[in-house]
């Protein structure tokens, strides 16, 4: 169930990442500075989105870093006559 609320933090860190990073290039996209590189940004809107969400994500983990004590599983019960393979 710890496994599930990670994935789940992680997945809503990433979402979160990618919505600020479709804003960022709403707002890139009106700057009069960017005028003359706009029709490059258009036309690769889709992998600046992806770098954007990239580069949020990897700053968010630097600003709130995932907990690290709760990664440890513990041993299974084992049934009787059963081995685990290693």
């Amino acid at each position: 169930m710890e496994q599930l609320s990670d994935k789940m933090q992680t997945l809503l860190r990433l979402a979160l990442c990618g919505g600020g990073a479709v804003l960022l290039y709403g707002g890139a996209m009106k700057l009069p500075a960017l005028e003359d590189r706009r029709a490059w940004l258009e036309e690769h809107k889709l992998q600046v989105i992806a770098l954007g969400a990239a580069a949020l994500f990897g700053l968010s983990l630097l600003v709130l870093p995932r907990p690290e004590g709760g990664s440890e599983q513990e041993t299974p019960d084992y049934c009787d006559g059963y081995e685990p393979v290693e």
